[in-house]
């Protein structure tokens, strides 16, 4: 009897460290599409490079102030803090991904008669693609 136990008690420890990299696999990569410049194949456009390097993450409460953009810098985009959050992150925990340019949601959705770049939603539309792919790569790890 206590072999089985045993044996179930590793196989759920296993299957909860899997599921955990799954998550944390599937949140790495849509951050990765989500601010990915129309130049290397993504929906963003970037111009001084605000937008983009105003991406955070934050577990369980989000980032609600927007910021504006000062005239005339050029910001470098760093996704290392990006990482590190998600590493961070368990189960059970939300992720934000948020933008706090202020004008973010324009470039989102369209405004003054822009298209929307959609540089969001397209990507997390598929999530549920983000998860199958992050399942494929964990179960590579176990062969």
């Amino acid at each position: 009897m206590g072999q089985f136990v045993d044996a179930v008690l590793e196989f759920n420890d296993k299957a909860l460290e899997r599921a955990d990299l799954v998550l944390k696999y599937a949140a790495q990569d849509l951050s990765e599409d989500v601010t990915k410049p129309i130049y290397e194949g993504g929906r963003m456009r970037v111009d001084t490079g605000f937008l983009r390097a105003s991406f955070r993450a934050t577990l369980d409460v989000p980032i609600l102030t927007a910021i504006e953009k000062p005239d005339g810098e050029y910001f470098a985009f760093d996704s290392a803090a990006i990482g590190l959050t998600i590493n961070r992150m368990t189960m059970g925990q939300t992720l934000y991904l948020t933008f706090t340019a202020n004008y973010a949601r324009h470039r989102e959705y369209g405004a003054r008669g822009q298209a929307p770049d959609a540089f969001v939603r397209t990507y997390t539309a598929d999530w549920q693609g983000y998860v199958n792919r992050a399942a494929e790569r964990v179960k590579k790890l176990d062969r």
